[in-house]
């Protein structure tokens, strides 16, 4: 599921932490330009996430959505009062599924590379910033506008103003994620899983646990499971629905909504097997007792 370009800069933003060096950053992306901001954490405590994300916001304004992960520097009451009093979205990703906030990885990757290799890391962070994407326009010009100088010799004319061509650089991006989905589909050969309805026994596959399905979570592909931690959310790639008696499987039915898909009734579940992370069993082999 390719992520939607927003309509404009700073619209939507994601947000990660990272360790280099024995030193603590937060790093802010912007989801339309790739324009990346950095600042270095003393503690890592949640005030002081709020603080650095106050001065980022001062400076470019305040966004729309603001995307992380699970952290405890995220998800607690103070960010939350953070994002109603400076009114944007935030929104959190699915646990233990860091695709779901891929902007922010990977722009932690491409910083950690040029923080390792430069001598000054301010001149390199510059670099990037001036650098042209795949859509032609560097990230500085998508967001500001303009060109920012740096050390190479350029033309007083080429650091004008000049606002970039919103649509073609929509155009562009809208073709480059097509062509990644098809790459990326028919490398792993994906294929679309079915929707889980609530009351439904899964096995989760990190947790190597049983569960059953509360509720639909509002984020893509997302659900709410009671286990035997307790409640918690998972990624739709972590569940793997377990058979269900013909009785269950018209009780699922019942609960589910028109629309979706409900699988056919499958052999009972054995309660107290050995399932391996996908959620097969186990089954030993027979041997001669000699």
């Amino acid at each position: 599921m390719p992520t939607r370009l927003p309509e404009r800069p700073w619209q939507n933003l994601g947000a990660d932490l990272f360790t280099l060096k024995d030193k603590n950053y937060l790093l802010v992306v912007d989801y339309f330009s790739r324009y990346v901001k950095i600042a270095q954490l003393s503690p890592t405590r949640s005030a002081n996430v709020i603080v650095h994300l106050k001065s980022i916001f001062a400076r470019h304004g305040i966004p729309e959505v603001l995307l992380t992960d699970n952290g405890p520097q995220f998800a607690c009451q103070e960010m939350r009062d953070f994002a109603k009093d400076y009114c944007f979205e935030h929104v959190t990703s699915s646990p233990r599924y860091s695709q779901s906030n891929g902007e922010a990885e990977r722009g932690v990757q491409t910083v950690k590379n040029l923080l390792k290799k430069a001598s000054d890391p301010y001149k390199a962070l510059l670099a990037y910033r001036t650098t042209a994407l795949a859509n032609g326009y560097s990230p500085a010009q998508l967001l500001m506008g303009r060109r920012l100088r740096t050390t190479l010799p350029m033309l007083p004319e080429t650091l004008q103003s000049c606002l970039p061509d919103f649509q073609q650089v929509s155009c562009s991006e809208r073709e480059k994620r097509l062509r990644q989905t098809e790459s990326f589909n028919k490398r792993h050969r994906t294929r679309e899983l079915d929707k889980l309805v609530p009351g439904q026994p899964v096995w989760i596959t990190d947790a190597r646990a049983q569960g059953t399905v509360t509720a639909v979570h509002p984020t893509p592909r997302s659900y709410v499971i009671s286990g035997p931690q307790g409640t918690i959310r998972r990624n739709r790639s972590h569940l793997v629905p377990i058979p269900q008696t013909e009785a269950q499987t018209e009780a699922t039915q019942i609960q589910a909504t028109p629309t979706e898909k409900v699988s056919e009734p499958s052999p009972p579940h054995t309660p107290g097997v050995v399932r391996t992370r996908s959620g097969r069993e186990v089954i030993k082999p027979k041997r001669l007792d000699l």
